[in-house]
């Protein structure tokens, strides 16, 4: 396995295609991140003053809104660890080399085994380099006191690289579903930036966390959401559970994750669609004729 694992990051590294996609991830990063918080920080100077604060008896300007920027950043840049994933099985299908691929190992499901193994990994680094980018960005453009602490910094991290690692495994598992590069990106790009959109603004309540891209954005998104109510929470008495509750559903809206649950079950159920995926194109790669 580890000679596989070996060939497969060989691969990797002796093509364009991860620098390639690596470029516009940060640059992605970098411009939603800089972009949305100085934006945000614009707008809560003007609200500071008006009703809403008086509302809650707080001042909203104490409140970590650059996490709400930080999740919906990593969730529009994972459109590159997607694209990374797609191509894992697929690409070699397109250009018969995955023939060799499987002469090289004791059977496909042990190079499969290796290509997850490998692409797991790659979707973890491109995770860093996004919630890296995506926290530089903050860091320049928020304002000191709308920034995480560092255990809140790291929860959200931490739910951002998790869900860039599940988005690169997902995509390599549709990729050896349709078997085709181009069928794999064009119906991942268009489901998840247009297609669910559509269906999640008719679905009520929690309906729209329960698909793929609202348990994804759920990942982040709750955390972001639930700093900010655990936040205003500490400093203003009239918040009660049910403020709280409305509160955390108007956060996780603006966070990009309409609908979601805790960022935990998000997790579990964006992990179950991973593995469906995942399952169906090992089972349909072991199947395919290669000749």
């Amino acid at each position: 396995m580890g000679r596989l694992i070996s060939a497969e990051f060989r691969k990797i590294l002796t093509t364009k295609m991860w620098w390639a996609l690596l470029i516009p991830t940060v640059a992605l990063a970098a411009l939603w991140s800089i972009g949305g918080n100085a934006l945000v920080g614009a707008i809560v100077d003007q609200t500071d003053q008006s009703e809403i604060a008086g509302a809650v008896k707080a001042n909203v300007s104490n409140l970590p809104w650059s996490t709400l920027i930080f999740a919906r950043t990593v969730n529009i840049s994972a459109l590159f660890p997607i694209v990374f994933g797609a191509l894992a099985v697929s690409s070699e299908i397109n250009r018969r080399t995955i023939t060799t691929s499987y002469l090289t190992a004791p059977n496909r499901g042990t190079l499969l085994g290796a290509k997850l193994i490998t692409y797991a990994i790659w979707g973890l680094a491109f995770g860093v380099v996004i919630t890296g980018v995506d926290s530089i960005g903050m860091a320049i453009a928020s304002h000191p006191e709308q920034l995480p602490d560092a255990v809140s910094w790291l929860e959200i991290a931490g739910t951002g690289i998790l869900s860039c690692m599940l988005w690169t495994l997902l995509a390599m598992g549709i990729g050896a579903l349709f078997g085709s590069p181009i069928a794999a990106i064009i119906s991942l790009l268009l489901y998840t930036l247009l297609v669910e959109n559509l269906i999640g603004l008719v679905l009520p309540d929690n309906w729209p966390g329960i698909l793929i891209n609202g348990s994804a954005d759920g990942l982040t998104g709750s955390v972001a959401a639930q700093l900010i109510v655990d936040k205003v929470s500490t400093i203003s008495p009239y918040f009660n559970q049910e403020a709280q509750d409305a509160a955390s559903n108007i956060a996780r809206t603006l966070a990009g994750a309409r609908g979601a649950f805790d960022w935990w079950i998000s997790g579990l159920i964006f992990a179950a669609w991973t593995a469906a995926f995942v399952v169906g194109g090992w089972f349909m790669s072991k199947q395919r004729d290669i000749t």
